[in-house]
């Protein structure tokens, strides 16, 4: 099971928070957040095209 670095919370991909920016056909932005303090825990982007 992950842990949060931060709070150190149990996280499971359920629980994780998502802020999606683009449409994500041919660019899409994705942070991942964590749902007990709210601490960024990564970004992944997709170029396509």
């Amino acid at each position: 099971m992950p842990v949060c670095p931060y709070c150190k919370q149990r996280l499971s991909l359920q629980d994780v928070k998502r802020e999606v920016h683009g449409r994500g056909l041919l660019k899409q932005e994705i942070m991942y957040s964590c749902p007990y303090c709210d601490a960024v825990l990564g970004f992944s982007r997709g170029n396509y095209g």
